[in-house]
């Protein structure tokens, strides 16, 4: 079974990475929130982030965990610092 603890790391290693991608570097972490949906026990994950707002210093990702039958375990917003 997947604990929260890992799963709210991948949500905010994911969002980063989203961001990351568009603005050419890694950003730190502002706020984060994690709704748990449904256990995910005995599972692959797959997480899908979508940039909401890549803006001078702010960015924000929601992303989405999916257990392998398709369902959604997992719903998650982070903000990031985009001015370095």
């Amino acid at each position: 079974q997947w604990h929260g603890g890992p799963l709210a790391s991948i949500i905010d290693t994911v969002g980063d990475f989203a961001l990351g991608m568009l603005l050419g570097q890694g950003l730190p972490t502002i706020n984060f929130r994690v709704d748990y949906l449904r256990p995910a026990i005995d599972t692959d994950l797959q997480v899908v982030a979508r940039v909401r707002r890549a803006g001078r210093s702010v960015g924000v990702a929601d992303v989405d965990v999916f257990n392998q039958s398709g369902q959604l375990v997992a719903i998650g917003r982070a903000s990031y610092a985009t001015q370095l």
